[in-house]
């Protein structure tokens, strides 16, 4: 399983670590998204609104720390896109929740 971070906040994870659709971690369910999944896409291949530096490939190590506990601290070099000069504390506790605006 391949774990990714998008804008610093949205855990996403798929099967191999193609491109495609991802399952997002959503109030402690994981769910398919396909706005949030192109946007990943996007950002991988460095395309449209999105760049490398707005993902991150993480640990399965990490993603695991991110779902037991809701918080975890990233320091230094973490993934393709970012590295982190200081701590950069991530809460999944703080994600928006998804409404049917964002879906359509």
């Amino acid at each position: 399983m391949k774990y990714y971070l998008l804008m610093g906040h949205r855990l996403a994870r798929s099967k191999d670590g193609s491109l495609g659709n991802y399952e997002w971690l959503i109030n402690g369910e994981w769910k398919e998204d396909t706005d949030r999944s192109l946007a990943l896409n996007d950002a991988r291949v460095d395309y449209g609104d999105y760049s490398v530096s707005d993902y991150d490939d993480i640990t399965p190590e990490i993603a695991e720390e991110l779902i037991q506990n809701g918080t975890t601290v990233l320091q230094g070099y973490i993934g393709y896109g970012t590295t982190y000069c200081e701590p950069k504390t991530i809460q999944l506790s703080n994600w928006k929740k998804p409404n049917k605006q964002e879906n359509t």
